[in-house]
């Protein structure tokens, strides 16, 4: 549609089936916990949005070039941007299926209270095991599921859909109990929204401060570098051990401001440069915070 659409109708429906595309993101981010291990929930989510950024980066400095560089027209960049999303889509179909999940396809209960650390809601911490318990060796190792589809066989469970949504229901009265979930939570509802309002007119606000025809523009360079620098902090946040549940709040409120200062700034001030500056610094901060909530 891009390519070819033209009129506002087009724009609309454009924009609604980029809405859905967004929103499978939530699937992309939460495959990866299927498939590993609860202790390495806070690495894995780094590399996984790490993993997008670089691309993301990648895609914006090739933009540039092509255009700045090779005189490429923006259709050519479309083109390429089709392909590649075309890649990815035939990839996915590749990807091993998660053997169990936390509603489908799920240990008993009793193994499952055994042998896997759930997280609590109540205060962030790990449930630790009973001291009781006697553990073989590599008895973690039990919970994590095999890529290649080898390991021991479990008889197949009937899916109970009133028994799931009746988890469901449970589970989220428990997990919204928690204070603390609850401000995350809202947070990165809120957030997500701006964060696509900023990013999808960010280059609208920077045509009117310096149009494109009067002067050289570094658009996909600014995006290039944000995308870039905002990985690095991703991956250091993952590294970072600290107890959110303790400073979370405080970081959730220090940095939403640092965010608001930098759009107002970028709104307010017009000078491109000062727009390219507070636009990096939006960037960097907000993927830092939605790890750190993730």
């Amino acid at each position: 549609m891009l390519l070819y659409a033209q009129g506002l109708r087009a724009i609309q429906f454009l924009e609604f089936f980029y809405g859905m595309g967004t929103a499978t993101d939530i699937a992309y981010y939460s495959y990866i916990y299927s498939v590993v291990d609860i202790n390495l929930y806070q690495k894995v989510t780094s590399y996984c949005r790490s993993a997008t950024l670089v691309g993301y980066t990648v895609g914006s400095v090739s933009g540039q070039v092509l255009v700045s560089v090779a005189g490429w027209s923006l259709f050519s960049l479309n083109v390429i941007s089709l392909t590649s999303i075309s890649i990815a889509f035939g990839t996915a179909w590749f990807l091993p299926m998660p053997q169990k999940s936390l509603f489908f396809h799920h240990l008993t209960s009793q193994r499952l209270g055994c042998e896997m650390k759930v997280m609590d809601c109540k205060n962030g911490a790990a449930v630790q095991d009973h001291p009781d318990v006697q553990r073989a060796p590599g008895w973690e190792d039990e919970t994590k599921v095999p890529l290649n589809g080898e390991g021991a066989s479990t008889p197949k469970q009937k899916v109970d859909i009133v028994k799931v949504l009746k988890d469901l229901w449970r589970d989220f009265l428990q997990c919204y109990s928690s204070r603390t979930m609850l401000c995350w939570s809202v947070w990165w509802a809120l957030s997500t929204c701006g964060y696509f309002q900023v990013i999808n007119y960010a280059q609208g606000l920077w045509e009117m401060v310096l149009p494109s025809h009067s002067a050289d523009i570094y658009n996909g360079a600014v995006e290039a570098a944000s995308t870039l620098l905002g990985a690095v902090a991703v991956v250091v946040v993952g590294h970072i051990k600290t107890s959110w549940a303790m400073w979370g709040e405080v970081a959730l409120a220090l940095f939403s401001f640092l965010i608001a200062a930098a759009v107002y700034v970028m709104d307010t001030v017009r000078n491109i440069w000062v727009c390219y500056a507070s636009y990096v610094i939006f960037r960097i901060i907000y993927m830092m915070l939605i790890t750190i909530a993730t």
